[in-house]
């Protein structure tokens, strides 16, 4: 009965130890694939700051006669393509 019992909590034992190690390698993975949604974010941000900040830069002129001619060159420009 004894030998019996030793071998039970030898199982246990393993048991515990492997599923500790499951745990860890679960949160290891679970922890990089939240950085690395965290550093998508993060460069989705800066791609918009730096299209806001080109938009800014943008003369805007208030004469429809020059916005339709613009339009046409680039209605012609992407027909070359």
């Amino acid at each position: 009965m004894g030998f019996g019992m030793a071998l039970i909590a030898r199982f246990k034992l393993y048991l515990y130890a492997a599923g500790a190690v499951l745990i860890a390698v679960a949160g290891a993975y679970f922890r990089g694939r939240s950085d690395e949604a965290a550093v998508e974010n993060e460069r989705e941000l800066n791609e918009y700051i730096e299209t806001r900040k080109r938009m800014d830069a943008v003369d805007s002129s208030s004469d429809p006669d020059a916005a339709r001619a613009w339009l046409r060159s680039r209605q012609q420009s992407e027909r070359d393509l």
